[in-house]
């Protein structure tokens, strides 16, 4: 959920297009088109992380509605020859960035230095790097944070579309993501399978997903004191913010004060660090004018945000710091219980860290790839 010491990404040498079957920009689909159709394809020339060549789509998806959405994405294709069958995928599932358009950052992997850890030991492994933006970032309408289904068919979809425009790439894909990315990637791999049967999800890694938001987010009303961190009040301003996107029905108005209003009306547009500056000094319980866990609010964004416990046919590796302040390790715990009481193949790695474990957890997600895609 947070956006980590990370921020953007990739860099590097670009190589002919056609020689990896990337084309020139490209305008099909029409209105609403199937998902994972391509509306737009355009080549990233000084965007690429080294050992590869990048471009950027806009394809079709679908919200939790069912309703047909765009999302952007950009593509990091290996240079050199392919191996048979095709570069297998990564689909990365990012970090909280923001709800806004200018969130958007995927395209920027190449280019910002400590973001270039995440992609070059993916390309260098022999994958392809498949970065979506999810649905409303930099697309219209603002993004549903947290909606499970929504983030999954963005992910899913990201990788048919990327196949469409790559053709070296393989059927076979890995998902990866760290906290809301984390979310994200677990609501892939209990979706991959029934959304996308023609692909094969070979592995699932969630780095400090976020879980559970369900338990506690109904707990907050005009009652909770200040919290010294500001990124609380942001988190819960974004995932407010996202109800309110995911389900427009919803009177979110009836939980809200004045200033909770404008906060939320903010989280809509502000990107990560710009809202923290904007939650300086503004507690939760200011925002809230009675109990969320009164009405219907707990039922709404429990059928948004709540993810499976069951459905996982790839293996799923879970990493979590024991010290995350953010993604909460009890959570983590128990979402990792009821899954393996549903039958889900999970291996569950703790580290001695906080919310920041992505460095620590790369080399182990990148053997959990290797060997699962290996069979």
């Amino acid at each position: 959920m947070s956006m980590l010491s990370i921020r953007r990404v990739v860099p590097l040498a670009i190589g002919p297009l056609l020689a990896i079957g990337l084309p020139a920009p490209v305008s099909a689909a029409v209105a609403g088109g199937p998902p994972g159709a391509v509306i737009t394809s355009t080549p990233l020339p000084g965007k690429e992380a080294p050992g590869s060549i990048a471009s950027s789509i806009t394809y079709w998806t679908e919200d939790s509605l069912g309703q047909a959405r765009q999302s952007l994405a950009t593509i990091y294709v290996p240079t050199g020859t392919a191996p048979a069958g095709g570069w297998p995928i990564l689909a990365n599932a990012h970090v909280t960035a923001g709800l806004g358009d200018d969130c958007a950052y995927t395209d920027d992997y190449g280019t910002a230095a400590a973001d270039v850890n995440v992609v070059t030991p993916w390309i260098q492994a022999g994958f392809a790097f498949v970065a979506t933006e999810y649905i409303g970032i930099g697309t219209e309408g603002s993004h549903a944070y947290l909606d499970a289904t929504a983030e999954a068919n963005a992910v899913i979809d990201s990788v048919r579309a990327a196949r469409s425009v790559a053709p070296t790439l393989s059927r076979d894909y890995v998902v990866n993501g760290i906290s809301q990315g984390g979310h994200a990637t677990l609501a892939t791999a209990a979706k991959a399978k029934e959304r996308a049967p023609e692909l094969r999800l070979a592995a699932a890694m969630a780095d400090a997903p976020a879980t559970k938001v369900e338990g506690y987010i109904p707990l907050a009303g005009p009652y909770i004191p200040p919290l010294p961190a500001p990124d609380y009040t942001t988190y819960v301003s974004y995932i407010l913010a996202g109800l309110e996107t995911a389900r427009p029905g919803f009177d979110l108005n009836a939980y809200l004060t004045p200033l909770g209003r404008a906060v939320v009306d903010d989280a809509h547009r502000l990107c990560y660090f710009d809202m923290n500056t904007r939650t300086q000094g503004v507690g939760i319980g200011q925002m809230l004018k009675k109990p969320l866990n009164t009405g219907p609010f707990t039922s709404v964004l429990r059928e948004v945000t709540t993810l499976p416990v069951s459905g996982y046919d790839a293996p799923v590796l879970v990493n979590q710091g024991r010290f995350d302040v953010v993604a909460f390790p009890f959570l983590t715990d128990l979402q990792v219980t009821e899954m393996l009481l549903h039958g889900a193949k999970v291996t569950y790695r703790p580290y001695a860290t906080g919310h920041n474990v992505w460095k620590e957890a790369l080399p182990h997600n990148i053997a959990f790839a290797r060997k699962h895609l290996a069979g």
